[in-house]
């Protein structure tokens, strides 16, 4: 047996060995640093102008990011308990983090979590959020179900469109034109009002519908291509609308309007069909390095919108649409950047809204008339229009209900356009915290009627 020692063995050799190194090359110089350190003094080491805001502020941004995350992943949690999807639960989070509730009971600690230099911040992050939501949605788009639901679709997409716009509008002429901002024209307004009132949110509705086992029977997928629809015109009436606010002249937003329309049709014509190639070169250096493409795809598209005039999120809804949708790579890559977003960046979306809507500013029993008056409009106007058209093309009228139901879900996608607008300047903080309020209520009451109504014993005619 060989009794010669290995190089790992006895420790205490081992120890012995390189021990002097150790106080060579470690010990030493540590003991010549903190000597040079003592030599300087406390004058030696000056603090840098503005060191002490900036590590501040970071320091406050990584508690308000643990807390928002805390609270919303808790409140999600709690609303799927009662049948709600949990982006009810995380939006009334982001309402009870603000000053409505925390502010209200705690203002000091509302203050302190939520400092005047940490609020940009989060907006920052919660913006990137947006965007890239956006991009899933443009990914998520039902273009198999539309072509599938033949003219039916698009012709309830049309009219879950164009009436709660037509109601919206006439609500916002005849009733909130004091709740505007100083300067706002009264024509912004009414458009802008329009447009939120025509805003169905696809991917809050997809979810209800697959957690009722609805979204693979007839009524379902209609619900879900109508919606996929609806959005996209309501899109395009948001681009020309905010178009026509932020550029202040019909030349200008028509311009915009046009230059957008271009671009999106040369992704479409062009790059869509060279996409898959494209991928498939990346992914040869690895799934990361797909993923890398798709965010700079997503960014640079958001920036070329924006810059343009249009809202950065046209940019994100088109690189998201132009995307192959039999990549299993692409796929997986998706599911990792949904991760970032529903898990991390649409949270302090959610915080974010909270933190400007503010209840104490509904004043009154007059204010809380028009906050009634506006949740009912626009339910009617989604709900009762949907509901007669789709019985006139021959469904029953449960199954028109539904699909009226499925229409007057607002979610996520309402609070974006909200943000939109407030940050256009065209709805007061008064006005955005109503609105806010209606998108809350009509996501909220769509899965409980929805299961009332029991889509599964009533098949929907699918009418071409």
């Amino acid at each position: 047996m060989n009794n010669e020692e290995t190089p790992l063995s006895p420790r205490l050799s081992v120890g012995t060995r390189y021990l002097p190194g150790y106080l060579f090359l470690v010990v030493l110089p540590l003991v010549a640093v903190v000597a040079l350190v003592q030599s300087l003094g406390n004058n030696g080491v000056a603090a840098l102008p503005g060191a002490d805001s900036i590590v501040s502020s970071g320091h406050r941004l990584l508690l308000a990011i643990a807390v928002i995350l805390a609270v919303t992943r808790l409140f999600g949690a709690l609303l799927r308990l009662v049948g709600q999807p949990s982006v009810v639960g995380e939006i009334t989070a982001g309402i009870i983090l603000g000053p409505s509730v925390l502010g209200l009971l705690l203002p000091e600690a509302t203050a302190w979590l939520f400092p005047a230099d940490v609020v940009p911040s989060l907006e920052t992050l919660s913006q990137f959020g947006v965007i890239l939501f956006m991009f899933l949605v443009g990914r998520e788009m039902p273009i198999d179900l539309l072509r599938r639901s033949g003219g039916t679709a698009l012709a309830l997409a049309q009219v879950s469109t164009v009436i709660p716009f037509l109601f919206g509008a006439l609500l916002a002429a005849w009733a909130l034109g004091d709740y505007r901002t100083n300067g706002t024209p009264l024509l912004a307004l009414v458009l802008f009002v329009g447009v939120a009132f025509a805003i169905t949110a696809f991917p809050v509705l997809a979810r209800i519908l697959h957690e009722q086992k609805l979204a693979d029977t007839p009524v379902g997928t209609l619900g879900l291509a109508t919606a996929g629809a609806g959005d996209a015109i309501a899109w395009c009436l948001l681009m020309v609308v905010s178009a026509v606010i932020g550029n202040g002249s019909l030349l200008s937003a028509f311009v915009a309007c046009a230059l957008v329309i271009g671009y999106g049709g040369a992704l479409i014509a062009f790059v869509r069909p060279a996409m898959p190639r494209l991928v498939a070169a990346f992914e040869r250096s690895g799934h990361t390095a797909v993923a890398a493409f798709l965010l700079c795809c997503v960014f640079a598209s958001a920036w070329i919108t924006d810059s343009i005039g249009a809202h950065a999120i046209f940019g994100a809804v088109l690189a998201g649409l132009i995307l192959p949708r039999d990549s299993a790579t692409v796929r997986e890559v998706l599911g990792k950047i949904e991760g970032l977003t529903m898990w991390l960046l649409l949270p302090l979306f959610f915080a974010v809204v909270g933190l400007k809507l503010d209840l104490a500013s509904i004043g009154g029993p007059a204010d809380w008339g028009i906050l009634a008056l506006i949740i009912v409009v626009a339910a009617v106007g989604k709900i009762a229009g949907v509901a007669i058209f789709a019985r006139l093309l021959g469904h029953d009228w449960r199954s028109s209900a539904g699909l009226g139901l499925m229409m007057n879900c607002r979610g996520v996608t309402e609070l974006i356009v909200l943000q939109i607008g407030l940050s256009l300047g065209v709805l007061s903080p008064r006005l955005f915290t109503m609105l806010t309020c209606m998108a809350l209520v009509t996501t909220a009451v769509t899965g409980p009627l929805l299961r009332r109504l029991q889509l599964h014993t009533t098949p929907a005619r699918s009418a071409a």
